[in-house]
């Protein structure tokens, strides 16, 4: 199987500056707002910056914790939610290790990131791209960013606002 694709990001470049999540939920929702955004961008003090987006696990424990079973994978291997099946009631969400999975404010529905790209273009300060693991790692040869993200893990992946 080909390396799935994800988008990434370096907390050491992102400025916080939400043009990800302003780009997604106006290319998507029509309206500027981070929580009808596919994404999320978590600061951690002193000013670490986090863009969080789905990483389309290869176990991708959201598809199996739906009882409805709306969650499915593509044909290139991007996990998405059947918004006719979806109920809402955000087994998946609490399943996702990366709280890359809400429930839409909106439309009380699961959405999540498709790796559309549309933020990766308008991102000024280049700190997100598409990659797959194999090119993060050769990205990322001393494994410092990654390391960033498991040593704030409790902040960033903090679901408490989920449901």
């Amino acid at each position: 199987m080909t390396e799935l694709k994800f988008v990434f990001g370096d907390p050491r470049v992102c400025s916080g500056c939400m043009t990800c999540s302003n780009t997604c939920s106006m290319y998507y929702f029509k309206v500027i707002s981070p929580s009808r955004a596919r994404n999320r961008v978590v600061r951690v003090e002193p000013a670490l910056d986090f863009p969080l987006f789905c990483r389309n696990c290869d176990d991708a424990p959201c598809i199996p914790a739906c009882p409805e079973q709306a969650l499915m994978r593509t044909s290139k291997g991007v996990v998405i939610v059947n918004n006719k099946k979806c109920v809402g009631h955000g087994e998946c969400v609490k399943a996702c290790p990366y709280y890359a999975i809400r429930i839409h404010p909106d439309t009380g529905k699961a959405f999540k990131c498709i790796q559309c790209g549309e933020c990766v273009d308008r991102c000024p300060a280049d700190a997100i791209w598409m990659t797959t693991e194999g090119e993060l790692a050769k990205r990322d040869k001393d494994g410092s960013m990654r390391e960033l993200y498991e040593q704030y893990s409790e902040e960033i992946y903090n679901k408490e606002d989920v449901l």
